[in-house]
C-alpha cells in the first residue's frame, strides 16, 4: 500500500488507494470538458528542485489585518468562509499584473497541492479576482483574472489557538449543509503564513468545474501549524449524501511543459519546522497510515 501522505512514482492523477482512484475516475468522468482535456489543470505536484527560481516584488495587502464578521458554511464539498463587509480586501505586487480583490476563503483536506512528494494534511485557498473584471464570475472567463494564494498547513503537537472559534463552529456545522453560520472577531491575515516572502508560482486553472484555465497560483513555501485533532474536525463534515467529507482534494493533474517558479524567502524558515516537529510530524503521518491500512481491510 501507498503511504497516505507521500508520492511514490509518475502517476500524475491518481489517488494512492485503488478504492480512492475508482471512485476518483468515476467522478472525473462527470465533470466538464475542460475538466478532462485541458492543459493547464490543477493541482500539480510541485518539485523544489525543478523550479525555476525567480525574484517578485513583495505583496501589498490591504484591509487584510482589519477584524471581520464572516459567514461559514460546510457547502458539501469544502467548508466555506465568506466576509460580511463593503471593504475591498485587495492584493497586490508579487508578480501579479493587476490588483485582485478577495472574494471567499475555503479548504481542503488533504491538500490539493504536493510539495515533494509530500501531501499536507490541509490547504486553505484564498479565492480573488482581478479588480478590473468587476467580479468572479466575468473575471474566471480571462486567463488572468483570478489568484488563487494557496496556504499549507503541516501537523503540530498543538492546537493553533487562532483556528479555535473556526474549528468549533465547524463542529456545529458537521450535519448542516448550506445555512451560513456567523463567524465573529475573523483576521483573514491571521490565516496568512507570518512570511509571504517565498513561495510557488505558475498559471493554472480552478480545481472544481468548471475548471476554467483563468487562475494564477501563488503556493507559499511557508507553512501555518495544525493539531490533529483540528484537522479531523473537518474529516468530519457531511456531504449531501450525508456521508463524511474525508477527503475533498481534486486529483493531481499534468504539468504539460509549464513552468513552475520559485521565489526563496530571504528569511531562511525550514517550511516544514523544526526537527521537533517533523518528528512529531512523522509520528502522526506512520499512525494515520496504519489506521488506513485497517479501515481499508474491513472493505
Amino acid at each position: 500500500m501507498e503511504h497516505p501522505f507521500f508520492i511514490s512514482g509518475d502517476e500524475p492523477m491518481l489517488l494512492y488507494h485503488t478504492t480512492e482512484v475508482k471512485n476518483c475516475m468515476r467522478w472525473i468522468d462527470t465533470w466538464p470538458q475542460m475538466c478532462r482535456e485541458g492543459k493547464k489543470q490543477s493541482p500539480i505536484a510541485i518539485e523544489r528542485r525543478r523550479s525555476l527560481k525567480k525574484n517578485f516584488p513583495p505583496f501589498i495587502f490591504k484591509n487584510y489585518h482589519k477584524i471581520y464578521s464572516t459567514t461559514l458554511k460546510n457547502n458539501g464539498h469544502s467548508a466555506e468562509v465568506r466576509l460580511k463587509t463593503e471593504d475591498n480586501l485587495t492584493v497586490e505586487g508579487g508578480g501579479l499584473p493587476e490588483v485582485y480583490i478577495l472574494d471567499h476563503l475555503h479548504f481542503h483536506w488533504q491538500s490539493e497541492h504536493v510539495i515533494d512528494t509530500y501531501r499536507y494534511p490541509l490547504e486553505l485557498h484564498l479565492v480573488h479576482y482581478g479588480k478590473s473584471y468587476g467580479n468572479i464570475s466575468n473575471a474566471i472567463q480571462h486567463e488572468k483574472g483570478i489568484a488563487v494564494f494557496s496556504v499549507l498547513f503541516d501537523f503540530s503537537p498543538d492546537d493553533d489557538v487562532e483556528f479555535t472559534s473556526l474549528i468549533a463552529l465547524l463542529d456545529k456545522l458537521k450535519e448542516t449543509l448550506n445555512q451560513g453560520e456567523n463567524l465573529d472577531n475573523f483576521n483573514v491575515h491571521d490565516y496568512l503564513p507570518r512570511d509571504t516572502a517565498g513561495f510557488y508560482r505558475y498559471s493554472g486553472s480552478l480545481t472544481t468545474p468548471n475548471c476554467n484555465e483563468a487562475v494564477i497560483w501563488t503556493i507559499f513555501t511557508n507553512t501555518i501549524p495544525i493539531s490533529e485533532s483540528q484537522v479531523l474536525t473537518f474529516h468530519s463534515l457531511k456531504t449531501e449524501e450525508h456521508k463524511e467529507l474525508t477527503k475533498n482534494y481534486r486529483p493531481l493533474q499534468k504539468l504539460y511543459g509549464r513552468n513552475v517558479y520559485l521565489k526563496v524567502s530571504p528569511i531562511h524558515r525550514a517550511s516544514r519546522g523544526d526537527s521537533a516537529v517533523l518528528a512529531y510530524n512523522q509520528s502522526v503521518t506512520l499512525m494515520i497510515s496504519a489506521l488506513t491500512c485497517i479501515l481499508f481491510s474491513l472493505f
